[in-house]
């Protein structure tokens, strides 16, 4: 009888991406009202970024964000789970 067990990390990736005006006008191409509200906003300090991220991902806008890190290399110090299955004889 074979038995398989499986660990379950839990690991990390980032991503960053530069909100920039340029960005704003691209990701609100379509929607002009919606430009003008968040550029004045990006001016005045007051820019939710994740509102533009939720806009852009809703809308099918890729942000191109960039890997910075993960640790899927990393040796993990315990803290995953661990579950086993029997696996099917060959």
């Amino acid at each position: 009888m074979k038995v398989i067990k499986s660990e379950w990390h839990q690991v990390e990736k980032q991503y960053e991406i530069e909100i920039t005006e340029d960005l704003i006008r691209d990701v609100y191409s379509d929607d002009e009202d919606e430009m003008e509200l968040h550029l004045k906003a990006f001016e005045e300090g007051l820019l939710d970024p994740i509102d533009v991220i939720d806009y852009a991902e809703n809308n099918g806008f890729d942000l191109g964000w960039e890997w910075t890190y993960d640790d899927c290399w990393t040796d993990r110090k315990g803290g995953y789970d661990v579950t086993y299955a029997i696996g099917e004889d060959d």
